[in-house]
């Protein structure tokens, strides 16, 4: 398993790369989601995920806000008020504390921000 250093003053990242080295391992060809952890502090989470077409994220909710990122395909999201439709370029931005889930359209990456 790969170590990935989760915090440091500036970070970069290839979101191509990423997602292809996600699509070359198990989980993703066993499971058809996955996500991973790109940085982590104590105040902001970024995280890639990828989901299948079909695949989902049950209903939850982020204690802080959150923004999603769509880099490939298309994604629903669902909150209790409204249902929206994503694709690649598309940025969205929720406050804390709603519950929502997410349906892959497609198969898509999106990056999500986690504000503390």
């Amino acid at each position: 398993m790969e170590h990935r250093v989760l915090d440091r003053p500036m970070m970069t990242f290839s979101l191509r790369d990423e997602i292809a080295k996600i699509k070359a391992g198990p989980q993703w060809a066993a499971s058809g989601k996955t996500a991973i952890t790109l940085a982590k502090s104590d105040r902001l989470r970024i995280v890639l995920a990828l989901l299948g077409r079909g695949k989902s994220l049950e209903e939850h909710a982020a204690e802080g806000a959150i923004t999603v990122n769509v880099v490939e395909g298309a994604i629903r999201f669902i909150t209790p008020d409204e249902r929206v439709e994503l694709s690649a370029g598309a940025l969205l931005s929720l406050h804390g504390g709603i519950r929502h889930s997410v349906e892959a359209l497609e198969d898509s990456a999106f990056v999500i921000t986690l504000a503390a």
